[in-house]
């Protein structure tokens, strides 16, 4: 018999949080959210292939933008990219947070600092257990890969099906500014634990 995957994380303040697994049907929905980053494709350029009349249509980056046409269709692509990785992140952490943890709000007047900041706590259950996950326990980035990471051990993905969970994950996040590597992140803290 194998070792049992830990059903607890603690993140790197200490807390310790209750998780379960999720149907990997709804994990497949994940992926193809993140199917929508990658069809959002630079813009490109044509250039010709030697002494031929053939030509190549080559993907612009930032080093390659000589003409304000260039330019503003770079802005556009960056704009639009960034649109969908936000929607992944939201879809991610709502799909994580709403059937990986297994918990609800605490009752301790946590919703009055918020209020008190100005800061509009929701009112439906699911949108309130999201928002009390996201900002008040999982603050550290790293805390919400690295959950993701061992809802993902726990829901019994394992070789490449893992690996293409935590790209997706790290993938958003670094095209986000965020987090390098799961490698960075793996010694920080929350370990994945088994018993």
């Amino acid at each position: 018999m194998g070792a049992k995957m830990s059903r607890v994380y603690t993140t790197s303040a200490g807390i310790e949080i209750a998780i379960k697994p999720i149907s990997t049907r709804t994990l497949d929905d994940l992926a193809l959210q993140y199917a929508e980053i990658e069809k959002v494709r630079p813009p490109t350029y044509t250039v010709k292939i030697l002494d031929g009349d053939a030509t190549e249509e080559i993907e612009h980056d930032e080093t390659t933008l000589n003409t304000d046409e260039d330019r503003a269709a770079w802005t556009d692509y960056v704009t639009r990219l960034n649109a969908a990785v936000v929607a992944f992140n939201e879809f991610s952490a709502k799909t994580i947070i709403t059937f990986g943890i297994d918990g609800e709000p605490a009752e301790n007047g946590w919703e009055k600092d918020f209020e008190f900041c100005g800061i509009s706590v929701p009112k439906g259950a699911a949108e309130r257990k999201v928002f009390y996950y996201q900002r008040v326990v999982l603050t550290d980035p790293l805390d919400e890969q690295l959950i993701t990471r061992q809802i993902n051990l726990i829901s019994r993905l394992s070789g490449e099906a893992l690996e293409r969970a935590d790209a997706l994950f790290r993938g958003a996040v670094e095209t986000n500014g965020g987090v390098d590597s799961a490698e960075q992140a793996t010694g920080k803290a929350g370990p994945v634990e088994t018993q």
